[in-house]
């Protein structure tokens, strides 16, 4: 255990089911969830896959209009790497990089600790 009162609880990917759970079962413990990159209903749950053709179209759209404006970071492990920084930095105004070494691709439950500095770092 981590030895706290309460958390704001981050699940990506195959770590959102169990963010999830987290906060069904111990509701005193989670006072934040964020979930992303997953799905709960395993029926739809390669829905994504499928959708990456329009995905592509419609972020061709946007970015064909304008720059990304936010100040973003992207963080890349193995096997994505510095892929997504790449993409990012040709469209956006302000794109900061971060690979996380000795990381595979479920970042927060490889390197929550270098997640948690990267992050901390980046949001005011």
């Amino acid at each position: 255990m981590l030895n706290v009162e309460s958390a704001a609880v981050v699940g990506i990917d195959a770590g959102t089911p169990p963010a999830f759970l987290l906060a069904m079962r111990r509701p005193d413990l989670v006072r934040r969830l964020v979930l992303m990159e997953a799905v709960l209903s395993l029926r739809c749950a390669f829905e994504h896959y499928r959708a990456m053709p329009t995905t592509a179209r419609q972020i061709e759209a946007a970015t064909a209009e304008r720059r990304l404006s936010v100040p973003a970071l992207a963080i890349g492990a193995h096997p994505v790497g510095s892929a997504l920084y790449q993409q990012l930095r040709q469209v956006g105004q302000d794109v900061t990089g971060l690979d996380i070494a000795e990381c595979g691709h479920i970042i927060p439950l490889d390197r929550p600790e270098a997640l948690l500095a990267a992050l901390s770092d980046f949001l005011p």
